[in-house]
């Protein structure tokens, strides 16, 4: 028992979880099968390569050793996420002394603004009374209560200092609850989720870290919610996701109240997102590079399925990067309409060893082979992929290897390339008045095209209006690559060359533009 701390003479819970709340509230319950309420045991497995005995987490009564450890409540705004994962460590640290659970968000700044006070709101109001049943260290930021449980604040905050997440330490910890996780890196996650092991063993019988988010494009996306084809992702044994949006939150005023609220947000995408917890609606960044692209504008469902026509030119724009992929985008035009129609990105990845430009062309030419594709190939992207390599012999480039790898007469593939890279301000420039509707063309994308839609979401411009080609490292490998910009550089190339009449009209504006507003000198009358 903690000096000076005592037990509440009584404690006043009041928990009326919604039916969401509590699908959520089963799998965070200690020593109990989400299944079926059974006991949890440890099932031997087999032996390591060291013939140490491994084991398994299983239900005792049911069997299933699919008992989740990794939980994700993501979707709307106001659900009641937060809530629940503040009452989960609360109710943790008064049934079970000695244990230690920690509550994170990217910066503590972030996390005292928000989830700290609604912790210390549960806890007043379940009647426990501060500096008699708990105490707060702000400067520390950790409650203790007075079985000697304690919930602990952390920063997880990617820091260039600490990219191995070291400050961590040698930390043990019972239980976790990650607010906001698509601020946090998976690395951080972790991390984190390999210190969840104090006291574990005699108190839940597996570690259980609860993971909050609104609807983003980050990893958490990939990992719980969606597939890169949009279909429901499939949880990996261990993990869950449950969705919120605003309506499942008990509290009918509060509800009503927000609902109206959010409402009220005219942009579409944004309204989407955070009341119906919709993942595949894209904000507007303004502060982007594709300042004018718009998920609610741009990106439609199925459009490869609506739209694509086996008997018209397939135009597939490369970029040859080989970290952390090698990328293309496949496209067709409807020149009567003027309309762009950007199919699908076809990827080649390391893990599956296809970042290279003869892989990734036999990947490419097998696929279309196999959908009958007939209305032929143009080959086009970035013109330096025209330099020969110093690992290849004259005449050898990335472009002659794509063709002799796709040189099939029913694909009919074609090179098609600019002379030069456009000035990278002008194109910029240039594709984003066409996203606005410049001489009257539609650019729609499917919505499968994850990278792609990153890169036009979250790449940043500089100061003089180019692209920002920030860099990051891999924290597997150390690998540094830029984390931005492949995919969106084969749609500048492709729609440079192939709107050619429009590309042209828009240069001819904007030197008209410079010549009439350039600084005019010797201004004499004669």
């Amino acid at each position: 028992m903690t000096n000076e701390l005592v037990p509440p003479q009584s404690l006043v819970i009041n928990f009326q979880p919604s039916e969401k709340q509590y699908d959520l509230w089963k799998l965070l319950q200690p020593d109990s099968c989400p299944h079926c309420g059974g006991h949890i045991g440890q099932k031997a497995v087999g032996v390591d390569r060291n013939g140490n005995a491994q084991f398994k987490p299983e239900c005792c009564t049911c069997h299933s050793q699919d008992l989740p450890q990794i939980i994700l409540s993501g979707g709307a705004a106001g659900g009641g996420k937060s809530f629940v994962g503040s009452c989960w460590l609360v109710s943790s640290c008064i049934r079970f002394s000695d244990i230690r659970m920690v509550v994170g968000r990217k910066t503590l700044k972030s996390l005292r603004e928000s989830t700290w006070n609604t912790i210390r709101m549960v806890i007043r109001d379940w009647g426990l009374k501060e500096g008699e049943n708990y105490k707060v260290n702000n400067l520390e930021g950790s409650i203790t209560f007075w079985n000697n449980s304690i919930i602990i604040a952390k920063e997880m905050a990617d820091l260039p200092a600490d990219p191995d997440f070291s400050r961590f330490g040698s930390s043990e910890f019972t239980g976790g609850f990650l607010d906001e996780v698509s601020e946090i890196s998976e690395k951080a996650v972790e991390v984190l989720f390999s210190r969840l092991r104090w006291r574990v063993h005699e108190t839940f019988k597996t570690p259980r870290l609860l993971m909050s988010a609104n609807p983003c494009l980050t990893w958490v996306r990939k990992r719980f919610v969606q597939d890169d084809e949009g279909n429901p992702a499939t949880c990996k044994e261990g993990e869950a996701y449950v969705p919120f949006s605003v309506f499942d939150n008990p509290n009918t005023e509060f509800r009503q109240t927000y609902e109206a609220a959010l409402n009220r947000i005219s942009d579409r995408a944004t309204r989407e997102r955070l009341l119906y917890g919709n993942w595949d609606f894209v904000d507007i960044n303004e502060m982007a590079a594709y300042w004018e692209f718009s998920g609610e504008k741009h990106l439609v469902p199925g459009l490869r399925e609506k739209v694509y026509n086996p008997l018209k030119p397939i135009v597939i724009s490369w970029d040859f990067n080989v970290f952390p992929f090698m990328g293309t985008l496949s496209m067709q035009f409807d020149f009567e309409n003027k309309k762009a129609y950007i199919l699908e990105e076809i990827l080649g990845k390391p893990e599956a060893k296809e970042n290279n430009t003869p892989k990734l062309a036999k990947k490419i030419s097998k696929k279309y082979l196999t959908e009958k594709h007939v209305g032929g190939l143009f080959i086009t992207g970035d013109p330096a992929g025209l330099a020969r390599s110093t690992q290849t012999e004259d005449g050898v480039n990335n472009y002659t290897i794509i063709l002799s790898n796709m040189d099939i007469s029913t694909l009919r593939p074609k090179q098609k390339l600019l002379s030069k890279q456009p000035a990278h301000t002008a194109r910029l420039e240039f594709i984003n008045e066409l996203f606005k509707g410049y001489d009257g063309w539609e650019i729609l994308i499917d919505m499968r095209c994850r990278k792609l839609v990153e890169d036009l979401t979250y790449q940043k411009k500089n100061q003089d209006g180019t692209k920002a080609k920030t860099k990051v490292t891999d924290p597997k490998n150390g690998q540094k690559y830029e984390k931005y910009g492949h995919l969106s550089d084969c749609l500048d190339y492709a729609l440079c060359l192939f709107i050619k009449e429009s590309w042209r009209k828009y240069q001819t504006r904007q030197f008209i533009i410079e010549t009439v507003t350039a600084p005019i000198y010797g201004n004499f009358s004669y």
